[in-house]
């Protein structure tokens, strides 16, 4: 690899240009000069190595890839939360990957993005998909999330109705469990308002 990097190195500069500016497609050049030289050198999948290291170390800049219409929505999505509502950057990454998720299942016709077709249906789906892998306390926070991006779609106007109100909430059910002790002043109050007389007897009194 270091005599590829130094072979690279003398090439580029014979070319006038700057590490930098080093990209697949300027490899593909370096190998077909290399090659109608009869030189002996490794294909475009051998120089990968090379180009990613000098990428993670800063030398060569990523590759940019063109923004998609998902990609634009949650970024504006992402700036709305940082500037407008000042939420905490866990909080934002929290909200921002439910918008993906959701917008991912929920929004994607043919491989488009159609947000303007939502409908409550489309909410509640979702809801009850995440309610049964979820916990409570974790369903609950995708509602909030879901209300969020419900919220901000409408300011921007990309769906034209509210359907933050749509999105139904999750009970806590805090008192669902029988209580681990009863007091005994309780428990002498309920045997007090119950009949004590065995059933029988209540139906030879009754016959």
């Amino acid at each position: 690899m270091l005599q590829d990097l130094g072979q690279v190195g003398l090439w580029l500069s014979a070319a006038g240009l700057q590490v930098n500016e080093l990209s697949e497609e300027r490899l593909e050049d370096f190998l077909a000069v290399r090659r109608a030289a009869r030189r002996r050198v490794p294909g475009i999948r051998g120089m990968a190595p090379l180009l990613t290291f000098l990428r993670e170390s800063g030398a060569v800049s990523r590759p940019q890839s063109a923004p998609t219409p998902l990609k634009t929505l949650l970024e504006e999505f992402r700036s709305w939360m940082e500037k407008e509502r000042g939420l905490a950057a866990a909080t934002v990454l929290r909200y921002e990957n439910t918008a993906r998720c959701f917008l991912t299942e929920q929004a994607m016709t043919g491989g488009d993005l159609t947000p303007a077709r939502l409908s409550g249906a489309d909410l509640n789906a979702f809801l009850l998909r995440e309610c049964a892998r979820v916990s409570a306390g974790s369903a609950k926070g995708r509602v909030a999330e879901l209300r969020a991006l419900m919220r901000f779609l409408h300011l921007r106007g990309v769906i034209p109705l509210r359907l933050g109100r749509a999105v139904p909430p999750v009970g806590g059910w805090r008192f669902a469990t029988v209580p681990p002790t009863i007091a005994a002043a309780d428990i002498q109050l309920l045997l007090d308002h119950c009949p004590r007389t065995p059933p029988s007897a209540s139906a030879t009194t009754r016959s």
